[in-house]
């Protein structure tokens, strides 16, 4: 891993336009991104605040929120994907979500950006559509539904690259 770089000024701006957190004021962004670590081919990074928490990571050309970030900022506004008590461990090592251990969600496309949480309504991971919300709940549909981007106790969570 590489080590951690303060971001200038019109590093930030260009780096704000390229992070996905609807509902969150600019401000509160720009404050979260103090330094950056990216790794030898710079394409993952991570985000710090200034306690050099991780608060967002790299996915393709955006920037999206960490899983403490989604749970400190209440006002996110990505769509929910509810699962069972059975889907939680395997999603907490990784997996992507079935249809199978679904089961509510919120409205959304395929390629969206979407919160995956347990039964108790905790954020356990953040992930990307692989299907529309309408064939991804138990009973309408089968197979990946969600690709796991970020999990709870994964390298993002360690701040790892």
């Amino acid at each position: 891993m590489s080590s951690k770089k303060e971001i200038g000024s019109k590093v930030r701006k260009k780096i704000l336009l390229s992070i996905l957190a609807p509902g969150i004021p600019s401000k509160v962004l720009t404050d979260n991104i103090q330094f950056i670590a990216e790794d030898e081919t710079k394409s993952n990074s991570l985000l710090y605040n200034r306690k050099y928490e991780v608060r967002f990571f790299q996915h393709g050309k955006h920037f999206l929120p960490t899983i403490q970030f989604i749970r400190e900022n209440k006002d996110l506004k990505f769509p929910i994907v509810k699962v069972d008590q059975g889907a939680v461990q395997h999603i907490l090592n990784g997996a992507d979500i079935f249809a199978q251990g679904v089961t509510s969600v919120d409205d959304f496309d395929t390629n969206s950006i979407v919160m995956v949480s347990n039964p108790q309504n905790a954020i356990m991971a953040v992930g990307k559509s692989l299907k529309p919300s309408l064939e991804c709940k138990k009973g309408k549909g089968k197979g990946k539904v969600i690709h796991n981007l970020h999990w709870l106790g994964d390298k993002i969570w360690d701040g790892i690259l």
